[in-house]
């Protein structure tokens, strides 16, 4: 997809246009979702980092300023989202344990 059919599309999408944002995902989410297996346990696990990755995309569109590819604007809302994800686990596991301790 050339710049300015692409800039259309993230504009679309900056306006919660649904078929910008179904198109939006058509286009990465293959690419999205092998991101996601490399950083998952499993597929079910890539599929909510898929969708949760996503979300948040749609949340922070607004803030993609046309500066670099947005493939790896893109790539790096997916790879924050996850690494937050991971953080949440981590601290769970750990009032877990200090919970079972006490």
């Amino acid at each position: 997809m050339d710049t300015s059919k692409l800039k259309i599309l993230i504009k679309g999408c900056i306006d919660n246009d649904r078929e910008s944002q179904e198109l939006l995902f058509r286009m990465y989410s293959a690419k999205m979702f092998a991101l996601c297996l490399y950083y998952s346990k499993n597929k079910t696990d890539a599929e909510d980092y898929l969708h949760n990755g996503f979300i948040k995309v749609f949340q922070k569109i607004k803030q993609y300023k046309d500066k670099g590819s947005f493939e790896g604007w893109l790539r790096k809302v997916f790879v924050n989202t996850i690494l937050e994800d991971f953080r949440k686990m981590k601290i769970r596991s750990t009032e877990m344990e200090e919970a079972n301790i006490i």
